[in-house]
């Protein structure tokens, strides 16, 4: 058993935490007081979690609700972020100078928010960080103090920053959730499926999104057409992972066989998840502003074009009245700004610069 802390009560923070108190772990559950207050709300009054779907079922106890992050984090052994990227640098502000070491704190999604806190002040240099590669379980809270997981737990891909503490996280999160190696977090980021499939499905179904605010992107919004604009920004994402010498993780096969209804019943759960609700949902708007914006940067350094995934952030900043282009997580804005291919993978992998 070990003693987990999970910072967020969203969808995935309130997963996480049913999760891992059904694994056995003892589970803290937190969130700002600005965000999510019905949901912890509804947990301590329920004094757990009841969790559906193919990743575990039953009630699960939630240990305790820190009352603040210090609480909620003092003595942890490992620390667990499930909120959106737009939140890292505020959460790795208020967290970093709490953390001690032998501690270890893992990002579901990453977005390089591992690079963020390992960079702010106060944060003790033996603290291990690290992120997965997407999310963690695709979930959502379906009633109250009650969540749904579409598939069972996967080993996922994982790494830390600095990479040479890849082996510390895995160690550190066995028996929370198990990982596999990849090279570091830009390749971690990178490979998200999020990358790939949000943006185009979100805005090729803007109109029925629009009229329909309980849209299914996986039951609703899949066709011939999404599926090419899906398998061409994943054939630009390749260009950019081929150029890094990155492991290419292909998501749109994967798309082709949900789109097939009827068929391949084991993704019915998956197909049935909610969103987007609206055209400001974190499909647009985090995948513009971090996952499509970080790929657009590192393209731009490596002088390949992306046509489709330009377009697409485009046509997001249009609809959402932002301009993603200069507000989006960049190189520069993680510190690796002019850097060139080496340099930003000795950097990633040793967490200094050439």
């Amino acid at each position: 058993m070990k003693t987990v802390t999970i910072l967020g009560g969203g969808g995935t923070g309130c997963t996480m935490a049913a999760d891992n108190s059904l694994r056995g772990n003892s589970v803290r559950l937190w969130e700002d007081g600005r965000y999510y207050h019905e949901n912890l709300a509804a947990v301590e009054e329920a004094g757990g979690l009841e969790m559906t779907g193919a990743a575990g079922q039953g009630f699960a106890k939630i240990s305790g609700l820190g009352k603040n992050m210090a609480e909620a984090v003092e003595g942890a052994e490992v620390v667990l972020i499930a909120a959106l990227a737009s939140r890292h640098a505020e959460i790795a502000a208020e967290l970093a100078p709490l953390l001690k070491p032998g501690q270890t704190v893992l990002f579901s999604a990453g977005n390089c928010g591992s690079i963020t806190l390992k960079k702010t002040p106060g944060l003790h240099p033996e603290v291990v960080v690290g992120e997965m590669s997407g999310n963690v379980l695709p979930c959502r809270i379906v009633g109250r103090a009650r969540v749904f997981a579409a598939f069972p737990y996967k080993t996922k891909n994982m790494a830390a920053f600095p990479a040479v503490d890849n082996g510390r996280l895995l160690a550190a999160v066995a028996g929370v959730y198990d990982g596999a190696a990849l090279g570091n977090v830009l390749e971690a980021a990178l490979n998200s499926p999020n990358v790939v499939i949000h943006l185009a499905g979100s805005i090729l179904n803007t109109c029925g999104i629009d009229r329909h605010p309980d849209f299914r992107l996986y039951t609703d919004g899949l066709s011939e057409h999404v599926l090419k604009v899906v398998e061409a920004v994943e054939a630009e994402k390749i260009k950019v992972l081929e150029a890094l010498g990155y492991k290419i993780v292909r998501h749109a096969p994967f798309m082709r066989q949900l789109a097939q209804y009827g068929q391949f019943p084991e993704f019915d759960g998956f197909r049935s998840v909610s969103g987007p609700s609206a055209m400001d949902h974190r499909y647009l708007t985090e995948d513009a502003a971090f996952g499509q914006s970080l790929l657009r940067s590192v393209a731009g350094a490596l002088k390949i074009d992306l046509p489709v995934s330009l377009a697409l952030m485009t046509l997001a900043g249009t609809i959402n009245g932002r301009d993603y282009f200069s507000t989006g997580l960049t190189l520069e804005k993680l510190g690796l700004g002019g850097m060139k291919r080496d340099e930003i993978n000795q950097y990633l992998r040793t967490g200094q610069a050439a």
